[in-house]
């Protein structure tokens, strides 16, 4: 199972408690999910949960028996659950019931109107039903990722009012046709996930991304030492071929006994480092010490 799925399952055993809840659920997946065509209101879903919500939520507060039927999706790869309304007086009572009508006329009309949302706990269930209906979120093993998205441009606007008063600062884009609100830092998207009430999955979210960011400090680590490594026998190896340059020259005559030594510490022991060359030096010397020795010997190459 893919992490949304995780997520999600998880999500779909919180059950609204309140009946203001209750209702903000019903009315934000008919709103996301709702399409009115020939006298008739459907509402397509591949999440099981979302179907079933839908069919005892409307029982529950409006009455209604509702039809459920299960098909393939247009590819065939995966399976609709289709709920319909077909009943004129049915429809109306919807329309009523969650205010899935038009200010300016009597048409349907998908929102999420602010009467639901008036409560703190409405809100969250509002986007526990957003995210069941549209959500994503990425295994944080890839990246961080988290989004909501709907092709409804009003109920888009109403979800992003409520997550700005949530303090949820989220993202938008839109992508194929579809309004898409998203967070990419990782611990907003752990904000966003305990309003949701996910607690096992939180926790899992926390192990993954820990674990990510060990692996990371462990690969910038091994970086940074090869790099360093590179680094040092590139000096080594100038440092080397401009040695040998300087001891075939008349220059290594004028040499100081010091300076002697360096070079023939260096050419002796050429792949160690400053610091392993200081302590197998023969004369005690410091790595700060030999370092200013082997510099004043390149300059002293580079004139040859």
């Amino acid at each position: 199972m893919s992490f949304t799925g995780e997520i999600k399952r998880e999500l779909g055993a919180i059950a609204p408690h309140k009946a203001c809840c209750e209702r903000a659920v019903l009315a934000t997946l008919y709103a996301l999910l709702s399409e009115e065509r020939r006298n008739e209101l459907s509402l397509k879903t591949e999440n099981i949960t979302v179907a079933r919500r839908i069919i005892i939520l409307s029982r529950r507060l409006l009455g209604l028996e509702l039809d459920a039927d299960i098909r393939s999706n247009r590819s065939k790869t995966r399976k609709q659950i289709l709920v319909t309304v077909s009943k004129k007086e049915d429809i109306k009572l919807l329309k009523e019931g969650l205010r899935l009508v038009s200010d300016k006329a009597d048409i349907f009309h998908s929102r999420i109107d602010p009467a639901f949302s008036v409560n703190t706990c409405c809100k969250y269930a509002i986007l526990q039903a957003a995210f069941l209906a549209g959500g994503f979120i990425n295994n944080p093993k890839k990246a961080y990722h988290l989004e909501i998205s709907t092709h409804k441009k009003q109920v888009f606007s109403d979800l992003l009012l409520i997550t700005e008063e949530l303090g949820l600062e989220m993202k938008t884009i839109t992508r194929q046709n579809k309004y898409v609100m998203y967070l990419k830092n990782n611990e907003q998207i752990c904000d966003f996930l305990n309003i949701l009430g996910i607690k096992r999955g939180l926790f899992l979210y926390h192990e993954i991304k820990l674990e990510k960011e060990l692996k990371n400090d462990i690969n910038r680590q091994m970086n940074f030492e090869n790099a360093n490594e590179n680094k040092r026998i590139d000096a080594a190896l100038s440092q080397i071929k401009a040695l040998k340059k300087l001891e075939k020259s008349k220059k290594k005559e004028t040499l100081s006994p010091q300076l002697l030594e360096a070079m023939e510490l260096r050419l002796s022991h050429p792949t160690l480092s400053l610091s392993e060359l200081a302590e197998v030096s023969p004369v005690p010397i410091s790595k700060s010490g030999l370092n200013h020795r082997l510099k004043k010997l390149m300059q002293l190459a580079e004139t040859l």
